[in-house]
């Protein structure tokens, strides 16, 4: 594992992602995933940034 570096935690700032948009609303987290224009292809939901973030590539896959 050359030049990997893996973590438990790692910081990220949701703002510099370049298609991916991170949202709180009222109680739960969605992560979606956006085109160009900002318009939202498909959406996953979680109790936290992460559990959405896995929610939207389980649909994806």
């Amino acid at each position: 594992m050359d030049g990997i570096k893996t973590s438990e935690e790692i910081t990220i700032n949701t703002n510099k992602l370049k298609h991916l948009k991170i949202e709180f609303i009222g109680v739960t987290y969605s992560a979606s995933l956006v085109d160009a224009s900002g318009i939202e292809i498909v959406k996953g939901y979680g109790n936290t940034e992460v559990e959405a973030i896995n929610d939207l590539h389980s649909i994806l896959i």
